[in-house]
């Protein structure tokens, strides 16, 4: 079975994944907060200086531990997981904040890859540092054979469409980071719980251009508010198109109960 882990972005069908529901409702911030009020100047351009996590072949990478899920049924199907990840400077999974895929044993195989494999990490100066990343993983058969195909992005359907080798924009230090600074602003007894969405745009440069919120659960709790103002702090890599600095955009899917 061949395993592809390459900037390679491959197609995903279906619709566009929607925030998951959160397993409890529990308190979220008051509706009185407003975290962008809050928030000084906007985090400084480093992308020149900075490297994305990729994945590669070696024996320790997530693309060694993936496989198809072992149901005989399964092994003849095709599917498509979306994974959205903070990795730390030593490569491995820190937080999984999402799997969106609509076949649960699938999701299952690409978790279990996850807690296993690691990354090469993103870098600042040459220096390994933690970040937020979403992939694709599909699963798939050629020539009657399975084949797994890795790709570090979610967001950009063209590119999807073309096949292109590209990898979208990363978030250095990671979600947790960003969004901590945002919760230590919350007045005490708001504790935060559900879900939010949000697409990060990213210029050639590494730099922010826009922030939009897609979605939040529940509704009306100001986890989408929340988490944009902790976005619009983030420093980012840019995306690559064959290995060359591109613009492009990054999903990014926040569940609070793991923040």
């Amino acid at each position: 079975m061949a395993v592809l882990g390459l900037g390679l972005l491959v197609t995903a069908c279906g619709k566009k994944a929607e925030p998951l529901a959160p397993s409890a409702s529990t308190p979220t911030p008051s509706s009185s907060f407003s975290p962008a009020n809050e928030l000084g100047s906007p985090a400084p351009i480093i992308a020149d200086k900075a490297t994305p996590a990729v994945v590669t072949q070696n024996d320790s990478s997530i693309t060694h531990f993936l496989h198809f899920p072992e149901d005989a049924a399964a092994a003849k199907r095709n599917s498509v997981v979306q994974f959205y990840c903070d990795i730390s400077e030593q490569g491995t999974v820190e937080a999984t904040y999402a799997l969106v895929g609509s076949d649960e044993a699938f999701k299952s195989a690409v978790q279990s890859a996850l807690d296993w494999g690691r990354f090469t990490p993103a870098t600042v100066d040459g220096k390994a540092v933690p970040v937020y990343l979403a992939g694709t993983v599909i699963f798939g058969h050629e020539n009657g054979s399975p084949i797994i195909a890795v790709s570090l992005a979610t967001h950009d359907r063209e590119r999807v469409g073309r096949l292109a080798n590209y990898i979208q924009p990363q978030l250095l230090g990671g979600l947790r980071q960003e969004v901590a600074k945002i919760i230590r602003l919350i007045p005490h007894k708001s504790p935060v719980a559900g879900i939010a969405q949000a697409t990060v745009e990213v210029d050639a440069k590494g730099a922010l251009t826009k922030v939009t919120t897609v979605g939040e659960s529940p509704k009306g709790s100001g986890l989408g508010e929340l988490l944009k103002a902790a976005l619009n702090g983030a420093q980012c890599t840019h995306a690559y198109q064959d290995g060359k600095a591109t613009d492009g955009a990054v999903d990014v899917v926040a569940d609070f109960s793991k923040l």
